[in-house]
């Protein structure tokens, strides 16, 4: 049997150390909600290229160590996002990051989001699909820890994946030239 890690604030230290040369480095200042994400806030995000590019990427900060994560083989996770629209993702996030608390979550799984925001939007669901995967120790102990790539798709993307398969859609993503990004205004 695998003995618990108790230094999670190490591990954590570890890890984003881990993801700001991946995937960062991460803009400043960073600015966290008021209201957090354990009292039923909106989720934390971490933003790269928040300057720079239309495409900004997103990076979660309150799931790594929530004791609620229901965690597979990816171990521990946060959620990343490339996306146009900031308010998008902050509401699509914190939904998947929920959800998170609640079922396992793994590279594949298809998220439904129609009912996160009003109207008919044109994104329907979230792809999840893994992006980093790292094993890293800690007090002799070593702890499984990744990132969930959240790629937001219509719904005959949805339709497709499930007929088929999440790899066959993110194919098609990637000849669309739309892997890895959520591109919000699409149809």
């Amino acid at each position: 049997m695998r003995r618990k890690i108790n230094d999670i604030p190490k591990l954590a230290r570890n890890f984003f150390n881990i993801l700001n040369e991946k995937v960062g480095p991460f803009d400043r200042p960073i600015q966290f909600r008021i209201f957090p994400f354990d009292a039923g806030g909106d989720i934390n995000l971490l933003t790269v290229g928040n300057a720079a590019r239309h495409y900004v990427t997103y990076v979660t900060w309150d799931l790594f160590g929530h004791p609620e994560q229901k965690r597979g083989r990816l171990g521990r996770y946060e959620l990343v996002a490339s996306c146009d629209d900031p308010e998008w993702c902050r509401v699509a996030l914190t939904h998947v990051g929920r959800l998170g608390l609640n079922e396992l979550l793994e590279s594949g799984c298809i998220v439904g989001i129609k009912d996160c925001f009003g109207a008919e939007p044109a994104i329907q669901g979230i792809l999840l699909e893994e992006a980093l995967s790292v094993k890293l120790r800690v007090g002799g102990e070593i702890e499984p820890c990744g990132l969930l790539r959240c790629i937001g798709i219509t719904r005959p993307e949805m339709e497709f994946a499930m007929r088929g398969s999440a790899a066959d859609l993110i194919q098609r993503l990637k000849l669309a030239k739309i892997y890895p990004n959520t591109d919000t205004r699409r149809s």
